[in-house]
């Protein structure tokens, strides 16, 4: 049997996977479907996608994923199928919820709110409201998505999510070269998300056939799953509201073509955010397992958090020094010009809520998810006031650096949770990797430098910067010690390159 560092690192490569083939396929099509559309009715479906995707789609279901991996352990199967139960409940009447607002509120929200240009109006209102039958489906699904996750079932929600990518990009594809525009997008994703929904709940059910939805035992985990979900619900709600309102704001004052300049920029840092969020997810469930083990739970700590900074440092000095070229082949140099310097702030945005991961699931595994909702509530509090403010001399990239700013002054938490729940601050640790990756930097520094400086754009010099500056930077941490021999180790067995210590 694999030890846990060799189940947790397998678990985390799958998770890898299902934000690969996302990531592939969306990188692919973008470029495609923006010059089919072209760049306002671009912008115009990402502004209701978003809107869609972030309003009501609150994960009150990874209750799911913290009390499946506590309660399995012990064999109590009654209280795992209540929890799921009570999620599935509260996720249901959420989703309808949403779905009536939505529908309710959507000519309004389009003239009024975002004040779309009149040419879209008529199809921007349509689609809001069909994608506002998504909601309901998406929550249902994240219920036994999050069933899937707590039993440590990682490669078959990447299966699921790379799925999901495909239908949904290939459908769209398809569906802009027959010429058909906006709504029948967001109709086509309505489909995709009802098919994956149906698949999620029956792979999950062939997976844990013990665990299943008993509307009788609901109110046994009803108050417990309330009482975390409320507090997942509120920090959603607070990072819904400011992402909502972000779009909203671009929109309404510098108009649809300027939002796609804004959004498009924003997905690839949210890509980034994404990969490392699902490579980190491997351990939430493993944190659960631990929680009365502190020695083994700072160490998982610090390889989380080893790996989130040192990868964070990695992409913004790649997308310091190879992202206009990326930008000006992927799409056009137009596009790279007027989007670079947004690309870079928020990049430096979602770097930062990227190194807050090992902290927010320390939170979330002890219950202490309230904490997370401050933090987010921060954000929002400190970010819209500063996008008001800051939009009128420096516009959409104004309104960028006012999220950066609000993210940047919630980083001391990471200290303050550290002592909270681990005893201490690391300091000594974040000092010894601190240095390792300052030294790994300046070397990737020098070669995408020279690389960038010195070839004129294209694929080839962006494959040649960014794979040379990586494994250089990946050499230094090796050869400074950040990588460890049996992390190495470990790594090497799960592909069968070496032999993983067996327990």
């Amino acid at each position: 049997m694999q030890n846990r560092s060799a189940r947790l690192i397998l678990n985390s490569i799958y998770s890898l996977l299902s934000w690969l083939a996302p990531v592939a396929l969306g990188i692919l099509v973008t470029p495609f479907i923006l010059r089919r559309l072209g760049v306002e009715a671009y912008g115009v479906y990402l502004v209701i996608l978003g809107v869609i995707g972030y309003s009501f789609t609150f994960n009150v279901g990874r209750a799911v994923a913290k009390f499946v991996a506590e309660y399995r352990a012990s064999g109590d199967i009654h209280k795992i199928n209540s929890t799921i139960t009570a999620s599935f409940y509260i996720s249901l009447v959420v989703g309808v919820l949403g779905a009536f607002v939505l529908a309710f509120s959507a000519e309004w929200f389009v003239t009024e709110l975002l004040q779309i240009s009149p040419a879209f109006q008529r199809t921007a209102t349509t689609a809001l409201i069909i994608g506002g039958f998504s909601i309901p489906l998406t929550l249902a699904g994240q219920v036994f998505q999050n069933v899937l996750q707590g039993t440590h079932r990682f490669g078959a929600v990447s299966l699921i999510t790379s799925l999901n990518s495909l239908l949904l990009n290939a459908g769209n594809v398809v569906l802009v070269i027959l010429g058909f525009g906006i709504d029948a997008l967001i109709l086509w994703t309505l489909t995709v998300i009802t098919a994956i929904a149906a698949l999620t709940y029956v792979t999950a059910r062939r997976s844990e056939p013990e665990y299943r939805i008993e509307f009788a035992s609901a109110g046994r985990m009803l108050r417990p799953v309330a009482a975390y979900g409320s507090s997942i619900f509120l920090y959603q709600l607070f990072g819904s509201a400011l992402l909502v309102f972000e779009r909203a704001w671009v929109t309404r004052n510098f108009g649809a073509e300027t939002a796609a300049y804004y959004l498009v920029p924003m997905g690839l840092a949210i890509y980034f955010h994404g990969f490392m969020t699902s490579l980190t997810s491997a351990a939430f469930p493993v944190l659960n397992e631990l929680l009365n083990d502190r020695d083994r739970s700072i160490e998982l700590y610090r390889k989380v958090s080893k790996l989130l900074l040192s990868l964070t440092v990695l992409f913004l000095f790649s997308v310091y020094f190879g992202a206009e070229a990326f930008l000006a082949v992927w799409i056009d140099s137009g596009f790279a010009e007027r989007s670079y310097r947004i690309l870079m702030i928020h990049s430096l945005t979602f770097s930062f809520i990227v190194l807050l991961l090992a902290s927010w699931q320390l939170n979330e595994a002890n219950g202490s998810v309230g904490s997370n909702a401050l933090l987010t509530g921060i954000w929002a509090c400190v970010t819209i006031p500063l996008m008001l403010l800051l939009a009128n001399e420096w516009h959409a990239e104004g309104v960028a650096v006012s999220r950066t700013i609000g993210v940047a002054a919630t980083l001391p938490m990471i200290f303050y949770v550290e002592r909270r729940f681990l005893g201490a601050v690391q300091w000594r640790f974040w000092a010894s990797v601190a240095v390792k990756i300052a030294a790994a930097a300046i070397v990737l520094s020098v070669i995408e430098y020279f690389v960038f400086s010195r070839m004129a754009p294209g694929w080839s010099e962006l494959i040649l910067g960014w794979g040379l500056g990586s494994l250089a930077y990946i050499f230094v941490l090796y050869f400074t010690g950040l990588i460890t021999k049996d992390e190495e180790s470990v790594v090497l067995g799960v592909f069968g390159l070496g032999r993983a210590a067996v327990k």
